[in-house]
């Protein structure tokens, strides 16, 4: 049973959680899938920057809550990554998703990835897409089982296995929105 989820705008403070729920997960993904998923320190201010755009959210299992994941969400993907073919379609590119270390398997990513489907779909896109790290098979093969379907794998770069969907509304979503969540 996929948990209800309380979303809220993320704020500043939130990027240390997220890098350390960042750092938390590549070590584990380390040691159980030999993968060196996200073991690249990534910049604080750019996780930052996407809080300030309202590009991220977190998750909590109650109102008020501790955090219990994040998603960030753009209208812009990475043209060093998309096509331009691909850039003018409209849709949404997923980042830094994330679920705190312990809480994987409860439905919480699959919720906040179906989330995103549907505020893309009611905001006009046609699909959602993600790129993911090109030697984490076992992720790969989780967005092929949401319903994602894989393009291809850009040479050259850690996250380069590009994967897409559709955007499409779910109806009755357990999923509860305070008012400062900006995401388009």
């Amino acid at each position: 049973m996929t948990p209800t989820l309380y979303l809220r705008g993320a704020v500043p403070d939130d990027a240390d959680t997220i890098l350390r729920w960042r750092r938390e997960t590549a070590a584990r993904l380390m040691t159980l899938h030999g993968t060196d998923q996200w073991s690249t320190p990534f910049p604080r201010e750019k996780i930052v920057a996407w809080i300030d755009q309202g590009a991220t959210v977190m998750a909590a299992l109650e109102p008020g809550g501790p955090a219990v994941g994040t998603i960030t969400t753009s209208p812009h993907g990475d043209p060093s990554l998309w096509t331009p073919e691909e850039l003018a379609v409209p849709a949404r590119y997923v980042f830094k998703a994330n679920v705190a270390p312990g809480l994987g398997g409860r439905g919480i990513g699959a919720c906040l990835i179906t989330w995103t489907q549907t505020r893309a779909a009611k905001a006009g896109a046609d699909v959602v897409r993600i790129d993911v790290w090109s030697t984490n098979h076992q992720l790969q093969e989780y967005y092929r089982r949401a319903g994602f379907t894989y393009l291809r794998t850009v040479p050259g770069t850690n996250s380069g296995a590009l994967f897409e969907a559709p955007a499409t509304i779910t109806p009755d979503l357990p999923i509860v929105e305070s008012d400062d969540v900006r995401v388009a």
